[in-house]
């Protein structure tokens, strides 16, 4: 972990200090690092006494209710009108898990128009840096929930995270290193781990409620992913699914049930890259790469997608139909793998 400097922490508690309410934002889609992040540093600053409000550009998916505090939670998306009130009327706003303000879709001009002072702390390449008053950005760790915890720690001790708080961060933390089985070689990810289960946290049901409750129509859709949506390149020991509307349709499926379902090409024993083409309920077409050993997905996301995120882990979007992504991407791989040889 690079170490989190000392006057960025005091400016930080200046921040709140001066503020009478904020408002925590993460981005469009959110995942699990999205909502544990927010939540975490949402009740760490309510129990400093400051009035906050997490706010979510969309929906997030429903087997995160179980989080004490999603009840707290505002969708844009939905309650736009209170959404917008809400953010003009902060003093600070929290930005987390994302680099850009375009991230948060609808509401990227709400947000550059407000007039309170912004804080970053996310775990992504290439923060805006002309967009924040202070940032606090570390590429080398796991999560945004991560840092989020050594923030809060730093600034606060840990007294200000309680239980739920916890739950919170450790569901960022551990949905965004796949269970912990990538970006998850760092000792200061365990360290923040055993400090938050002395907090009371049960990690065998968090997992439960994370992994163990799919919906029967979710449970049909993986298998026609496996089955149908699955295209094999053994010659490039690369693998991705293509995940149309028709295929999201045919099993009633709802946000966030193909979350996780990338990994899926890496287990595999000789795949070695791993992508998820899916087309959204909106018509645009997202992508979702995954890296098993030296491939850096985050410099093909962004060499050829315009997209970007980890070296083993990351996401772009498209500006074709899910066809035309889908041989695009085919042909970038290509290129990509075997440049080498054609060089020769």
């Amino acid at each position: 972990m690079e170490e989190i400097n000392s006057r960025d922490i005091d400016l930080f508690r200046k921040l709140i200090a001066s503020s009478k309410s904020a408002v925590v934002v993460s981005h469009t889609k959110p995942d699990g690092d999205a909502i544990g992040s927010a939540l975490g540093i949402c009740e760490a600053l309510q129990n400093v006494g400051l009035k906050t409000t997490v706010i979510l550009p969309d929906e997030y998916p429903t087997y995160y209710d179980f989080l004490p505090l999603s009840n707290e939670i505002l969708v844009a998306s939905k309650m736009w009108d209170k959404a917008e009130f809400v953010v003009d009327s902060a003093d600070l706003l929290v930005c987390v898990d994302f680099n850009n303000f375009s991230r948060t879709d609808c509401m990227e001009e709400l947000l550059k128009k407000s007039l309170a002072q912004k804080v970053l702390i996310d775990h992504h390449l290439n923060p805006d840096l002309s967009a924040f008053n202070l940032i606090f950005s570390d590429n080398t760790l796991s999560s945004a929930s991560e840092l989020v915890y050594w923030v809060i720690s730093k600034a606060f001790g840990l007294d200000v995270i309680s239980r739920r708080g916890a739950m919170a961060l450790y569901t960022g933390m551990c949905t965004d290193t796949g269970s912990f089985s990538y970006s998850a070689n760092s000792p200061t990810l365990y360290l923040a781990v055993a400090q938050l289960l002395e907090k009371g946290i049960d990690v065998n049901e968090i997992h439960n409620r994370i992994y163990q409750t799919y919906s029967i129509g979710r449970m049909k859709l993986l298998g026609h992913c496996i089955n149908n949506c699955l295209k094999i390149f053994p010659d490039m020991k690369m693998a991705y699914f293509s995940v149309s509307q028709k295929d999201m349709r045919m099993f009633n499926a709802e946000k966030g049930d193909l979350e996780g379902v990338v990994n899926y090409t890496l287990m595999m024993n000789d795949i070695e890259i791993g992508a998820l083409v899916k087309e959204g309920d909106d018509g645009k077409v997202r992508i979702s790469f995954r890296s098993k050993y030296d491939f850096d997905v985050n410099k093909f996301a962004s060499k050829y997608f315009e997209g970007g995120g980890h070296r083993k882990a990351s996401g772009a979007s498209s500006v074709y139909d899910i066809e035309k992504t889908c041989a695009y991407m085919e042909e970038c791989f290509k290129l990509e793998l075997f440049s080498d040889e054609n060089d020769k």
